[in-house]
């Protein structure tokens, strides 16, 4: 093998778990009124992805998705389209999921669309807070919340903020996942056999000059061929296998220097390495929350936290490419994983699909934390809408299968690098075992559960409330 072969990284990072489509109004209506309508099909353009037909993912990134233009254009949508309450600017949103189920509810019976600020949850963009009353048989989430439109590849985010909003089929599909698995997840992996077929192609070596290097990369892509896309836990066809498989797929697109989201110090992985031996990486997405705080009594949680972090860890293939963990790390590999992570909080505000990463992150730990602190018995909540299948179906896409795959190189002296990549995966149960403890200030949690009940609601619309003061979206 010559010396420049000798030198080529090839980083593959392989398995995903948690992402996003934003399904018209009048597509998604017919998913949420009755029947076994699982609610149409949005095919073209899911977020920042599209699916073709056969299951095949390709990326979609729109000009000045959360620039000036944009935004103006989403002040105008929002202005028309949602009254005058829900467009403001919110620090702090209450949302009763008693009052929110019953109106799906009426929408269902009645036979009309849910409402887009039904089905979006009023705006609210986060679960900040849980709040349990049982005087008052309610269950109340909180968080930020603003007015909102569809962005410039048509998902839904805040006028002002850019940040998605919560999705009632997200929560919808992890309520009824959940009840039967304990993990949600996703991967995309490379062939066994076409990974073999690789390293073969790797040691055969050849010339050593720059341009002949360059075009084997070339090569190694068509020989990758297609990476194979798997779901698990949630159907694959829904908004949040969808939105998974995004995540994983931008995040990698990132990592090899095919994208760049636009904030500062946040380098791709190739941009940080050098020459210096063959080697495949995975890094994958879990869980972080500085704490979900809880008072004695079970009846206020605080979830505090940037929700999600990188992982890495190197890996070796057989000669059959069959994947296993390497003794070792690398630095590259572990530098690549700190600042990810570093840069996430700013990087879910640059790019709404992590921010759909860490919405389905809360809404997983949400409903573990619902069953395990059996939060609907104490309001006496049967949820019968909401694991209604039937009744209550969710918008469907084309199911992503394949994801093309994908090299980079850079020069490094006289040699040429060049790498594959991505990854994510939440385990919610998990997280509630390591993250759950007693509130620092129980008082002031006691105190902000007390405000959300005595806090006073609108006659029309009893389901959701603000508690801070607000601020005009548009004028």
């Amino acid at each position: 093998m010559s010396r420049a072969l000798r030198q080529i990284l090839i980083l593959a990072s392989l398995t995903s778990v948690i992402g996003s489509p934003f399904v018209p109004t009048n597509v998604r209506a017919q998913g949420n009124n009755g029947g076994n309508n699982n609610g149409g099909n949005n095919q073209n353009n899911a977020g920042g992805i599209k699916i073709d037909a056969t299951g095949v993912v390709s990326v979609v990134i729109a000009t000045d998705s959360t620039g000036t233009l944009d935004k103006k254009r989403r002040e105008l949508v929002a202005k028309k389209s949602l009254n005058a309450d829900i467009n403001q600017i919110s620090e702090l949103r209450y949302l009763s999921l008693i009052d929110w189920e019953r109106q799906i509810e009426k929408h269902l019976t009645d036979q009309s669309p849910i409402p887009d600020e039904v089905f979006f949850l009023a705006g609210l963009q986060q679960i900040t807070a849980v709040f349990v009353l049982p005087d008052t048989k309610d269950l109340v989430i909180a968080g930020p919340a603003e007015g909102f439109a569809p962005d410039a590849v048509g998902r839904m985010i805040g006028v002002n903020s850019g940040r998605p909003t919560l999705r009632l089929d997200d929560f919808v599909v992890a309520l009824r996942t959940l009840r039967q698995t304990r993990n949600i997840g996703c991967s995309i992996d490379p062939v066994p056999e076409r990974l073999a077929e690789l390293q073969k192609f790797i040691k055969q070596g050849g010339a050593a000059t720059a341009d002949v290097v360059e075009a084997r990369f070339k090569q190694m892509d068509d020989i990758l061929g297609m990476q194979t896309v798997r779901v698990d836990g949630v159907s694959p066809d829904t908004h949040f296998a969808v939105a998974l498989v995004e995540a994983d797929y931008r995040m990698k697109r990132i990592a090899m220097g095919h994208e760049n989201p636009g904030v500062k110090g946040l380098k791709s992985h190739l941009a940080m390495l050098g020459a210096n031996g063959n080697t495949m990486q995975r890094w994958w997405f879990v869980p972080l929350y500085d704490a979900i705080y809880r008072t004695e009594d079970g009846l206020a949680f605080r979830f505090a936290g940037q929700r999600l972090q990188l992982l890495a860890e190197e890996e070796i293939a057989d000669a059959q490419g069959n994947r296993s963990g390497a003794a070792t790390t690398r630095i590259s590999t572990k530098a690549f994983a700190k600042q990810f992570t570093e840069k996430f909080p700013e990087l879910a505000a640059k790019s709404p699909i992590f921010g759909e990463l860490q919405n389905l992150t809360d809404w997983a730990v949400f409903v573990a934390l619902l069953q395990k602190e059996r939060l609907a018995d104490k309001v006496d909540w049967k949820m019968a809408t909401l694991l209604d299948e039937h009744r209550l179906g969710v918008p469907t896409f084309n199911a992503p299968k394949q994801v093309p795959s994908s090299v980079n190189y850079k020069k490094a002296g006289s040699m040429i690098v060049g790498l594959v990549g991505g990854g994510v995966s939440i385990h919610p149960n998990q997280t509630l075992n390591k993250s759950i403890v007693p509130a620092i200030e129980a008082q002031r949690l006691e105190s902000d559960r007390q405000t959300a009940a005595s806090t006073e609601r609108s006659e029309n619309h009893r389901w959701w409330w603000d508690g801070e003061k607000k601020v005009a979206t548009s004028k």
